[in-house]
């Protein structure tokens, strides 16, 4: 028989010890990761670009820090700031509300601001992978944007989350590396938030079948389009299709091709991100 005493004494630590659970899951974050890519499927140069997984209550945003300050420099129409600040690539946010089963992917093309809705990550392989940057860690394959990935993440951190689209696991994910070498994400920083800021819900805005279908047709041959691109300085590029193949139909193709040449090894290989 299990004596009383015990069980009383396993009902006062079990109390003390919910409040701080319950605290420790409330805490809001943001994870800084670096990520290493090679922008051009041709070339083998990488290039770094510095991301924010912001945390706050059952939601997070996936981010580009450079994005993010360029964007508060133009409602500020301060330009000459935004000179001074390196351009981005990755120009995505995923947003993730963490009782619901996919995650939202949002972007820019042609000044259409889209939003579709991604299934969440199935894991596999998951296994005891040792000691990595003072973490204890464990192991997880997926398969996602027609890339394997290779993550590592850790219950050391009581956050259910990681980069990108990558959440569900059992802890942070804290590096998350594509098998063709060609994408690397790590956890450089993580700190708590004081304030606690309102999250925006992102809604769907278009289906993804369809937003691959537009970009890819785009891409194939844009001066078949009508175009309206501008840029972080305030530089526009506007074009209308005559419905004639003209000079100025192929000097417009040979001239965004060059643009979207510069980055066309994107990180879910279906969705082209068109940077001007």
């Amino acid at each position: 028989m299990i004596n009383k005493y015990i069980i009383q004494k396993f009902i006062f630590f079990l109390f003390l010890f919910l409040p701080s659970c319950t605290y420790l899951s409330a805490q809001n974050y943001q994870i800084t990761y670096e990520v290493q890519f090679k922008p051009e499927k041709e070339k083998d140069s990488l290039v770094k670009e510095y991301m924010a997984l912001k945390i706050i209550n059952n939601q997070s945003i996936f981010y580009n820090l450079n994005k993010e300050k360029i964007d508060s420099l133009v409602s500020k129409l301060d330009y000459k700031g935004v000179s001074l600040i390196k351009n981005s690539f990755l120009r995505i946010k995923v947003f993730k509300d963490f009782s619901k089963d996919y995650c939202t992917i949002g972007g820019n093309f042609n000044q259409f601001n889209y939003w579709y809705k991604e299934k969440k990550i199935n894991f596999y392989n998951l296994k005891k992978h040792g000691k990595y940057k003072n973490y204890m860690t464990s192991e997880a394959f997926a398969d996602y944007g027609k890339r394997e990935w290779h993550l590592l993440y850790t219950n050391d951190i009581p956050i259910n989350d990681g980069p990108y689209v990558f959440s569900g696991l059992p802890g942070l994910v804290i590096k998350a590396e594509s098998l063709d070498g060609d994408y690397s994400i790590e956890l450089i920083e993580i700190k708590k938030l004081i304030e606690q800021p309102e999250m925006k819900d992102y809604k769907e805005n278009i289906r993804k079948e369809k937003l691959i279908k537009n970009i890819n047709d785009f891409i194939k041959d844009p001066a078949a389009h009508n175009i309206n691109f501008k840029n972080d300085l305030g530089d526009g590029f506007s074009y209308e299709f005559s419905g004639t193949k003209d000079k100025s139909y192929t000097a417009t193709n040979e001239y965004l091709k060059k643009i979207f040449n510069q980055f066309n090894n994107y990180p879910d290989k279906d969705i082209p991100i068109i940077t001007f």
